[in-house]
């Protein structure tokens, strides 16, 4: 790690198994699954490499790749992710608060309405969500998961 920005992602660092929810929506009828997540410091410290695998209610095996770094000249994190749906994102992001960094998608194109977030809990577990617009405005949660220490 090259600096105390970084040492703020070490929260992630490990492996975790993933307690999931989807809601109904375009991609399927919802409902819940497990998982596992693993992330790791890659490329000389300076970025985040994570992996998730999954299983999707109406949508089978679900595989996700990506990696998280901080832009010194932008002053934000930029993540790419990689998933077996054939998807590239790329999203900018920045904390929120002390417990709660969030990402929003601005590739392939800009969308202020569809985030990730990672929320550090209390009890030592880590609430990620991922949310799309909503069709009533503003946005909506469309899968969570809780991540608990393998």
């Amino acid at each position: 790690m090259h600096s105390s920005v970084e040492k703020k992602l070490a929260f992630l660092i490990g492996d975790w198994t993933s307690s999931d929810r989807t809601y109904p929506g375009a991609q399927g009828p919802g409902g819940t699954s497990t998982g596992k997540a693993s992330y790791v410091w890659g490329v000389g410290g300076r970025w985040l490499l994570y992996d998730f695998q999954t299983d999707l209610p109406g949508l089978g095996p679900y595989h996700v790749h990506g990696g998280v770094a901080y832009d010194e000249q932008t002053e934000k994190y930029k993540a790419y992710t990689v998933n077996n749906l054939g998807n590239l994102l790329l999203y900018e992001g920045a904390w929120e608060s002390d417990t709660a960094l969030v990402f929003t998608l601005t590739l392939p194109e800009r969308q202020d309405d569809t985030r990730v977030s990672y929320h550090r809990l209390s009890d030592g577990t880590i609430r990620m969500t991922s949310e799309r617009p909503s069709e009533s405005g503003g946005r909506e949660v469309y899968f969570e998961t809780i991540l608990q220490r393998s």
